[in-house]
């Protein structure tokens, strides 16, 4: 599905082409209801439980997933049409915001259950790990092999637009609207993806569908016989561990700062808009050394950014420092994913891309279970700290010189 031109196009040339172009839409339409659904699932947790634990717990029923069905998932998206499963992936999504839609709209906001927040959210966590390593995967797909950096830089976008715009709209849609209402519109975004999906899926050529047999076992020792793979999973391992106290801590954070929900939200969409940032630096920076020094210096300025917000006192403040994580986020996310994306061959790049899955999506759990439980245990300031400083000090080991020596 790669467009007709061959020579390299610019960064308006990508966003126009007619596959590229609706497949970052819909992406963007559905990582924004991903955000709503995930600052309305963690406002109803605390609020139901007022415990941090609890908050991350709902994390863990969404990410877990990825884990689960990682064997199964990366196979396919190097065997099957990745379009498709991608719009299977919306259905199961449109299932889980839509289903506690309707929950708390026929139960009431005030006897809705905290296990009715686990159990869509989990459909939802689904969603993301059937569809998800092909998601990634076919980035490759849509465009000429000379403008993956710039593409991969683009793809960043709608996960950080999402975030930028998701958890504000999901604030003020319950604060003002209701939950219910806030979760409908979630649900309508991966409705919109879903079609665009199924639309692309058709235009799909099938001598473009990845063909690279072997099973999920082939893929890990795939990893295993290549240290750069290894270590840029580990970036994109920490990329995904630094991200959770936007949504774990959060509620904790603002309601230290004598903030609701909307303070929740605007946290949350503080980190997103550094994200974006972070997203036009990487998307301008798409090739030679400055990508290759992508990895580490995100995750040093993620880093950095979550071990500062212990050391301010007022909401703008704490919003200042989430917004330079935010921004450290996203160029190391894109540099890693670029550089994935660069030295794995196609046929098995569906099962790398789910053990990408893995270490973005599916150590969040582990993440908000230390963040939460040090945060009850110790105080939100430990939390970040340590965090923090495991995200900087991994930012070291994937320097461009430690990448450079491990391919000698």
């Amino acid at each position: 599905m790669a467009g007709a031109q061959r020579s390299d196009r610019s960064t308006w040339g990508l966003l126009t082409d007619r596959h590229f172009g609706p497949f970052l839409l819909g992406k963007t339409l559905s990582f924004t209801g991903v955000w709503i659904h995930n600052v309305v699932a963690a406002v109803l947790a605390w609020q139901l439980t007022h415990s941090a634990t609890w908050v991350a717990i709902v994390s863990v029923a969404q990410f877990a997933p990825q884990i689960v069905l990682a064997p199964i998932a990366g196979p396919l998206a190097d065997r099957a049409s990745r379009a498709r499963l991608v719009a299977y992936g919306r259905v199961f999504c449109l299932l889980g915001s839509g289903g506690l839609a309707l929950w708390v709209w026929v139960a009431g906001y005030d006897r809705i259950e905290i296990w009715a927040v686990l159990l869509t959210t989990l459909t939802l966590g689904v969603g993301f790990a059937v569809s998800g390593p092909a998601m990634q995967a076919m980035v490759s797909d849509l465009v000429e092999p000379s403008e993956v950096g710039r593409a991969v830089a683009l793809d960043t976008m709608p996960t950080m637009l999402g975030r930028a715009v998701g958890p504000a709209i999901g604030a003020l849609l319950a604060a003002f609207v209701g939950p219910a209402a806030a979760l409908a519109v979630a649900a309508g975004g991966h409705l919109a993806f879903g079609i665009i999906a199924a639309l692309l899926s058709r235009r799909e050529r099938p001598h473009e569908v990845s063909t690279g047999g072997g099973g999920f076992r082939e893929g890990l020792a795939y990893v295993r016989s290549n240290p750069v793979v290894i270590f840029l999973l580990l970036g994109v391992t920490a990329v995904g561990m630094g991200a959770d106290p936007v949504v774990t801590l959060a509620p904790a954070i603002a309601d230290g700062l004598g903030g609701g929900q909307a303070l929740v939200g605007f946290l949350g969409s503080a980190f997103g808009a550094g994200a974006v940032v972070g997203g036009v630096v990487s998307t301008l920076s798409g090739g030679g050394s400055r990508a290759a020094a992508a990895p580490a210096f995100g995750l040093l300025v993620l880093g950095l950014g979550l071990s500062a917000v212990p050391l301010t006192q007022t909401p703008w403040a704490v919003s200042a420092c989430f917004g330079v994580a935010g921004l450290g986020f996203t160029i190391a996310l894109s540099g890693c994913t670029a550089m994935l994306h660069r030295v794995v061959p196609a046929g098995v790049r569906g099962r790398v891309m789910s053990l990408w899955l893995v270490a973005f999506l599916g150590t969040r759990p582990i993440a908000s279970v230390v963040d939460g439980v040090l945060a009850d245990s110790f105080g939100v300031s430990t939390a970040l700290v340590v965090l923090g400083l495991g995200v900087a000090a991994t930012g070291v080991l994937c320097s461009p010189r430690v990448l450079t020596r491990m391919t000698r």
